[in-house]
């Protein structure tokens, strides 16, 4: 079971990023300049866990989103073209736009039909196209504890 999830404590890095870290991640936070005139700026988020492992949490990396830029925000997780690829400390990125438009949507890169998560239990399952042989972990709180939906 994981680690119960502390909140973030937060630091002003000298190259201008700014470090979220508690006792489950580092996540270094840094705002660029859109190339493109007129466009929003951009924000990158890399994620590693404590231990430099290369566990993937879906969930884990959605409450870092929504902690630290907040619940409507819309960032990507990129996986680039091979001759870009830097591979080198079991870091994830994550990246977006500072906006309360919801770029990524627009585009037709995520889901129009709004909120659906499922529990695993059959009977309370959405209707999600394309998802009739979905299975599905169960969701638990920070401490641990079941969560029903």
């Amino acid at each position: 079971m994981p680690k119960s999830w502390r909140p973030f404590q937060i630091q002003q890095m000298p190259d201008g990023q700014v470090l979220f870290h508690n006792n489950r991640y580092h996540v270094f936070v840094r705002k660029l300049r859109n190339p493109q005139e007129g466009g929003p700026d951009i924000v990158h988020l890399s994620i590693r866990d404590n231990e430099r492992t290369a566990r993937h949490d879906w969930r884990d990396f959605q409450r870092i989103k929504n902690e630290i830029l907040g619940p409507e925000s819309e960032l990507i997780e990129l996986y680039p073209r091979e001759s870009h690829v830097v591979d080198m400390s079991n870091q994830f990125h994550l990246w977006g736009f500072i906006t309360e438009e919801p770029v990524f949507t627009k585009m037709g890169l995520c889901w129009e039909q709004g909120r659906a998560i499922w529990n695993g239990n059959p009977a309370t399952k959405p209707d999600v196209p394309n998802t009739e042989k979905a299975v599905q972990r169960p969701i638990r709180d920070s401490n641990g504890s079941f969560k029903e939906l």
